[in-house]
């Protein structure tokens, strides 16, 4: 550990040391510091150079209440800092192998970069400094993480629409092939347009997006044997399905850079609106069925807005306000005239349509679906703490397949239940008959109590979290704090301490075609570190029929 805070440091180091310095300043670095520059060619002085901070005014200073020492832009400042040492951490653990921190980190890194909040009119000088930061987030995962397996990732889906956006951005008028126009109108269902945008996405789809576009329909019909039914009960149309396609690729697990999460990829606030529960235990964006009808009632309030579903999407992808506010800008309200809304929001209803043309005609377009079995469960209703692995035992399961079916839990254990409250948890079919007598003899999970932490004064969540290695999001629904801003010196937080403690176990895997360390470290919750440790092997390269030692 001693080791890698001082292996953080100097990569701190050297990175402000990139940042701060012209281009021939560089070339006085030694031939090692080089070497540890050229992993991050990434990164131009031009993207992240850092100046000096500006002095503010006085007069334009305002006080937080809770932090006293702080205001606004010294907030500020100081999480782009914590960001810029969550990238160095995050990269080290992928230069160095440790698959699982890699990826851990960097979601805690894009969950620090969402709560930074800055517009360009309010402060030019730092909405600069998180969009370099931002950049260069994005540009590392995207393009020189080495460990991490970023098509099943929880951020594969925000890759994508990253390259898709850079796609038909660098697309001019005379790169799209000319299509004859078509709108295909049916009473009660969004319009199908296809168009030359359209169809330019649908060419993206089959070259660079054809894997993850694969994966999405493998998994289509597991998921629409769920969702349809639910849409259909709250009497919207069908073709919102493909929105969750786009949306998360239906992977419970799927992040966006905003630190949108599940599914229907809703942020914290407007999931909280529409009575999705996220808390240290269990985050309910991930849970297929509430998440779907939550999402159908805010497109029911969208297109009561709006009255036209091509703006309902447009607003669910960049927000109702600012979809309003361009439509008075430009004065008007047709979709595809709209010229001034976000890159992304632009291409938004274009990739559904995309996304709607190559499911309804897969073949079609050069793809060939191998269908995920559907998920077939029962119910039952837990009165106790219990670790999902236990319950996995006695049904002839494993712990991954009942988070398949139970994917809002976050912990792999039944949250903590208050006085008679029952947990409901879906069981694969069949379930034995005897499961309640089985269960009442599964003794309930000693859970690890909160560490009380005292704030002190200056201290803010950033630097608490970073103390006890934990999210903030984890700190505030634990201590139910609305504001991040507002902790006050004196008060006492609780700090999850993991939430319960979990047992070390070993499994041997045997590698099929098509694997990779990278996936199979990242499958059993591990590091490729450790696997090639384990297994005595000196580079990354696996055989069909090997068995492999993983301790999870």
């Amino acid at each position: 550990m001693l080791l890698k805070n001082k292996l953080i440091l100097v990569f701190t180091f050297f990175l402000n040391y990139l940042l701060a310095e012209s281009d021939s300043s560089i070339n006085h670095l030694d031939s090692s510091s080089t070497k540890v520059l050229n992993k991050l060619e990434y990164i131009s002085i031009d993207t992240l150079e850092i100046q000096p901070l500006k002095d503010i005014a006085k007069e334009n200073k305002y006080s937080i209440d809770s932090l006293n020492v702080y205001d606004h832009w010294e907030i500020i400042e100081s999480r782009i800092e914590e960001a810029k040492t969550l990238l160095a951490e995050a990269v080290i653990s992928d230069m160095s192998g440790d698959t699982l921190d890699a990826l851990f980190k960097f979601e805690i890194l894009f969950e620090s970069l969402a709560g930074i909040k800055v517009e360009e009119s309010n402060n030019e000088f730092y909405y600069l400094e998180y969009n370099k930061i931002l950049n260069a987030t994005i540009t590392y995962f995207a393009n020189n993480a080495e460990t991490v397996n970023k098509i099943e990732t929880g951020l594969s889906t925000a890759l994508l629409k990253d390259r898709l956006n850079q796609y038909i951005y660098a697309q001019t008028l005379e790169d799209l092939e000319y299509v004859e126009e078509s709108v295909e109108i049916i009473e009660g269902h969004i319009p199908i347009t296809y168009n030359s945008k359209v169809n330019s996405i649908i060419k993206f789809f089959q070259k660079d997006g054809r894997r993850s576009v694969q994966n999405w329909l493998n998994r289509m019909e597991k998921y629409k044997a769920i969702m349809l039914p639910i849409l259909e009960e709250e009497n919207v149309p069908p073709e919102l399905f493909y929105v969750a396609m786009i949306e998360s690729g239906l992977n419970a697990r799927a992040l966006s850079y905003a630190y949108a999460s599940g599914y229907w990829q809703f942020i914290s606030s407007t999931a909280k609106i529409y009575d999705l529960k996220k808390d240290h235990w269990v985050d309910e964006r991930s849970d297929f069925e509430k998440s779907t009808r939550a999402a159908a009632r805010y497109f029911k309030d969208l297109h009561s807005y709006f009255g036209d579903w091509y703006l309902s999407l447009a607003a669910y992808n960049c927000g109702q306000a600012r979809v309003n506010r361009i439509i008075k800008r430009q004065g008007t309200r047709d979709y595809w005239k709209l010229t001034r809304l976000p890159r992304e929001t632009r291409n938004y209803v274009p990739n559904v349509m995309a996304a709607i043309y190559v499911a309804q005609n897969p073949e079609k377009y050069g793809f060939k679906i191998e269908s995920e079995p559907l998920l077939d469960w029962t119910v039952k209703e837990v009165d106790k703490t219990v670790e999902i692995k236990e319950i996995a035992k006695i049904i002839n399961s494993t712990e991954q397949e009942l988070i398949k079916y139970n994917p809002e839990l976050k912990r792999k254990v039944i949250p903590l239940l208050k006085d008679d409250a029952k947990y409901l948890l879906r069981l694969p079919n069949p379930v034995p008959e005897n499961f309640d007598s089985l269960f009442a003899l599964i003794p309930t999970t000693n859970v690890i109590e909160p560490i009380i932490h005292k704030v002190k004064y200056g201290e803010n969540l950033w630097l608490i979290a970073k103390k006890y290695n934990v999210t903030i999001s984890d700190i505030q629904s634990l201590n139910k704090i609305k504001n991040r801003n507002k902790i006050k010196p004196g008060i006492k937080l609780k700090i999850p301490n993991d939430g319960y403690i979990p047992q070390p176990s070993k499994v041997y895997y045997t590698v099929k075609r098509g694997d990779t360390l990278s996936e199979i470290a990242q499958k059993y919750k591990t590091s490729v570190r450790k696997i090639k440790r384990l297994n005595g092997l000196r580079n990354n390269k696996i055989r069909i029929g090997q068995k492999l030692e993983i301790h999870k």
